[in-house]
């Protein structure tokens, strides 16, 4: 459960403010697109947030139909300009590991130690890894009322598992993004293979090996697959999870299509697609 290859990548201001708090609102969907908002009591480590639920709730069940997530953390105020919080959107998983399990119910414990201590048994406790937030802060602004009705809110990403690529080009990417997972062992591009999809390391481990050699290693966060896409080129090396994986896949052609609808922004990719092929492991 460690956060370490993350947490560096939030400002300091964002995690005290997910520290300070309490509560969040959750955002699911059904397949057919049926939503729910519910809210809960959560704990964090790093930018990773945890919550717990019966399995029998309907969040739960839309959960292991849809783990694509949005959610809200904030407080209210009569004064907008005053307003502050955090917005994000994630993947869901629910936790399966003893260790994890009871780690996260320590966390509560600390957090909370007004709660009653129990059996964790009929509940189940959910970890959401965020693949982007974003930090609403209107005291951070010094623009006063413009004469229109309400109020602007002040935001800035404050962080993206797609930090290599521009603004625009991350906020097109995480629509279609696909929730893939691999075994320990398991390869997930092979060398020489056509080029399908472009991935993004949610969480977990992979080494990157080309022609028998391990030649890097792949962590949370970090983006493979993009290079044979763009160049048109068959796998140059081989992906393999040497821990469980957590990915988001964006398929070949949606990915091409971005590119092709986005042309103000060709000269980030190709300037994102040089350091890759710059760096061993490119696949």
């Amino acid at each position: 459960m460690s956060t370490s290859n993350a947490a560096p990548d939030v400002p300091p201001q964002v995690l005290e403010y997910l520290e300070q708090h309490h509560t969040l609102t959750l955002a699911t969907a059904s397949p057919a697109g049926v939503p729910r908002a519910s809210t809960f009591l959560y704990v964090n480590d790093g930018p990773n947030l945890y919550f717990w639920t019966r399995a029998t709730t309907a969040t739960a069940r839309q959960l292991g139909q849809n783990p694509i997530v949005a959610f809200t953390v904030d407080h209210y105020t009569e004064d907008l300009r005053q307003t502050r919080g955090i917005q994000g959107v994630g993947e869901c998983s629910v936790l399966l590991s003893g260790e994890q399990i009871a780690r996260v119910a320590d966390l509560f414990g600390r957090k909370f130690p007004s709660l009653a201590p129990g059996s964790t048994m009929s509940i189940s406790f959910f970890r959401i890894t965020p693949t982007e937030i974003q930090f609403i802060d209107n005291t951070a602004s010094s623009e006063g009322p413009d004469g229109t009705f309400g109020a602007e809110f002040h935001r800035e990403r404050s962080y993206s598992v797609i930090t290599a690529l521009p603004v625009k080009a991350a906020d097109r990417v995480t629509m279609p993004l696909q929730p893939l997972e691999a075994g320990a062992g398991d390869v997930i591009v092979r060398q020489g293979a056509p080029a399908d999809k472009f991935f993004i390391l949610v969480e977990g481990e992979a080494e990157v090996v080309r022609d028998g050699q391990t030649i890097d290693t792949l962590g949370p966060g970090q983006l493979f697959g993009e290079v044979a896409i763009m160049r048109d080129l068959p796998r140059s090396a081989t992906v393999r999870a040497v821990a469980d994986c957590k990915l988001l896949g964006l398929e070949r052609e949606a990915f091409r299509d971005l590119i092709a609808q986005s042309m103000e922004i060709t000269p980030d990719f190709d300037r994102v697609i040089r350091d890759r092929l710059d760096a061993r492991g490119t696949a």
